[in-house]
């Protein structure tokens, strides 16, 4: 019985040392910039390529219309992505910083049309699968 809980005990801790508990980083290919780089590509001139991999699965995207705000999903907003996909929108991009920190980044970005102004704002996460999209406000002035 002696050997049996050694024989345990040593399963135990070679199992516990090579599983890791800590979380995973993203792999060197996204950065918080470049998930909100994706995202910008996507909407603003219609390039599609890793909007997939930039968006959280459990995303949350929010959309001021007049008194009503809509909430939808990712695949919702991939659906509207793809039917817009290679068109290039007419206008003037600029974007701030509003809060950074090492798991997260809130970006403003504001895109100027012919007489309106769409202001997406961006928040970014550091999650088990790297820097992922988490939520977009947009609201139209």
């Amino acid at each position: 019985m002696k050997t049996l809980k050694t024989m345990m005990a040593l399963a135990l801790i070679a199992v516990c040392g090579l599983a890791s508990a800590s979380p995973k980083t993203n792999d060197g290919n996204a950065t918080k910039q470049s998930v909100v780089d994706t995202y910008l590509n996507a909407v603003v001139h219609g390039n599609m390529s890793g909007i997939g991999n930039a968006i959280d699965d459990n995303a949350h995207f929010y959309i001021e219309r007049g008194v009503r705000v809509l909430a939808t999903d990712k695949r919702h907003v991939l659906d509207n992505l793809k039917a817009t996909a290679n068109i290039d929108q007419n206008c003037d991009c600029s974007s701030t910083v509003l809060k950074e920190g090492d798991t997260f980044l809130v970006e403003k970005v504001e895109m100027k049309f012919d007489g309106v102004t769409r202001t997406d704002v961006i928040t970014a996460q550091l999650s088990d699968d790297g820097w992922k999209i988490t939520k977009v406000e947009t609201s139209f002035k």
